[in-house]
């Protein structure tokens, strides 16, 4: 008890010494402030005496242009809107005259005026704007946009969310709460605010496989002639007359589709610029373009409005699995084997395939038999020796295996409809063509973006995909799968 009551009293000795320490240093700061806030002399009254101008010969207004602050689309979109002056989006002003400017003079033209262009990818824009000194700069001011946050900053937006919307009704509670401003939350301190937490997103196939990515010219086209038939040698005899044979040609075309993107956002959002909402804002519709172009790419239907994607394409190849099903076929391991045998028997060279996750690791789990037919319980199919700390690589007799859920799971045959596909080939073969700029557009006005105090903004990508030899890639489909005793 006695041990105790010591550490009480030490306690509380620190305690009154820290309190009498914060009383010491307010008295201080008071004295300063005191000080600094002494009645001057007349201005004018001065200038008479010593000759010195009335006003100060300059002034500066807003940012300091010696300032270090990243780019920031959220800023950028609120000086477009008229929220803010020009004077505090100076950096996301110049940037986006010179970009625009430099868009516009190389043939670019967009889907709406005034808008504001803003570079998807630096390593997607033809180099006499990626590599020049402009672009070097908005490349680090880019990435400088994504730093710094204020971790109070979610901690004000809650306490003033009951404020702002009388509409709101809080629990019917009589007891004090730490969540509640009234019933003791304002003597709550703020919580430390951390990282935003972005949503986990599907990854991107085709350049993860090895796709490429072209400049798309501005005007929109582009075509690449190419060969689809050769010229045919023939031996022959004594006076014979040869055989003509004709050298076939064709081309691929590319002209830019557009990829849409479209959110509403609380103009108090706005208005406060946090770098956290840059964050949120910028990586998740730049994410939502890149995926809805490499779903275009794998899976798209053709047509004006959006790419055809490769298995859609009428000239790939395809194979059937060696155990086919009315209601899907099954997955046999031979059949791996079959995909790069198609893509050589056309010419082509084999780099890798693109399947679901859980197609990957249903591959992973088959076993040979070891006693009885059917029992799967010999050695592994694949990765035959296995250490338990031992790491699976994702690729196949040294092929590559790129894993994503961009690969749908819902083809169909017979009366299922849950069915998935293994895609392989040569992927240097396959381009996307784009001109690597995201074309912004903000507008209030319209529907209840006046009456709910809201920015709607728009974000537009032109680009297109298509592949240089639809044979140098080949399809197994309608394929069944089953992990963990359930579909996946």
């Amino acid at each position: 008890m006695a041990v105790a009551t010591k550490e009480i009293q030490a306690k509380s000795a620190s305690i009154a010494a820290r309190v009498a320490a914060l009383h010491s240093r307010q008295e201080r700061l008071d004295t300063v402030i005191k000080q600094k806030s002494k009645p001057v002399a007349d201005p004018k009254a001065l200038a008479a005496v010593k000759g010195v101008p009335t006003a100060p010969p300059w002034a500066r207004h807003g940012e300091d242009p010696m300032s270090s602050r990243g780019f920031s689309i959220v800023k950028a979109l609120c000086n477009a809107r008229g929220l803010i002056p020009d004077e505090e989006a100076k950096v996301e002003r110049e940037q986006c005259e010179w970009f625009t400017k430099a868009a516009l003079q190389m043939g670019y033209r967009p889907t709406m005026n005034p808008c504001m262009l803003v570079p998807f990818g630096f390593s997607m824009l033809p180099d006499n704007l990626a590599l020049s000194s402009e672009g070097r700069v908005f490349k680090s001011l880019m990435r400088a946009g994504l730093q710094g946050a204020d971790p109070e900053e979610a901690w004000r937006y809650a306490k003033s969310f009951q404020a702002n919307n009388p509409g709101y009704s809080a629990p019917d509670v009589k007891d004090m709460s730490w969540l509640l401003e009234t019933s003791g939350g304002a003597l709550v301190a703020p919580p430390e605010q951390g990282e935003v937490i972005m949503l986990l997103r599907n990854k991107e196939a085709i350049i993860n496989a090895g796709g490429q990515v072209i400049p798309l010219p501005p005007q929109g086209r582009l075509v690449y002639p190419r060969v689809t038939s050769p010229t045919v040698a023939t031996w022959l005899g004594e006076n014979t007359s040869g055989t003509e044979s004709d050298l076939g040609t064709g081309e691929i075309e590319f002209s830019a589709k557009k990829l849409f993107v479209y959110t509403k956002l609380p103009n108090e959002l706005i208005r406060f610029a946090s770098p956290a909402a840059e964050v949120v804002l910028r990586t998740d519709m730049a994410t939502s373009l890149a995926l809805g172009l490499d779903l275009g790419g794998l899976e798209g239907t053709g047509g004006s409005n959006q790419p055809l994607g490769i298995i859609n394409m009428p000239n790939i190849s395809t194979i059937t699995s060696s155990q086919t099903g009315a209601n899907g076929d099954t997955l046999v391991p031979q059949d791996m084997y079959r995909l790069p045998a198609q893509i050589e028997a056309n010419n082509a060279e084999f780099t890798g395939y693109i399947m679901r996750p859980a197609m990957f690791w249903r591959l992973v789990q088959l076993r040979a038999d070891a006693v009885a037919q059917g029992d799967s319980a010999g050695l592994f199919l694949f990765n035959v020796i296995r250490a338990m700390d031992g790491k699976i690589e994702k690729n196949i007799s040294g092929w590559p295996v790129t894993t994503t859920n961009q690969v749908s799971r819902t083809r169909s045959k017979g009366t299922a409809t849950n069915l998935s596909y293994i895609v392989g080939g040569m992927w240097q073969q396959a381009i996307f063509a784009m001109f690597g700029a995201i074309e912004y557009a903000a507008t209030a006005v319209g529907d209840t973006a006046f009456t709910k105090d809201q920015t709607w903004v728009r974000g537009i990508l032109s680009a297109d995909f298509n592949v240089r030899y639809e044979n140098a890639f080949v399809l197994l489909d309608n394929l069944s799968y089953v992990v963990g005793g359930g579909p996946s």
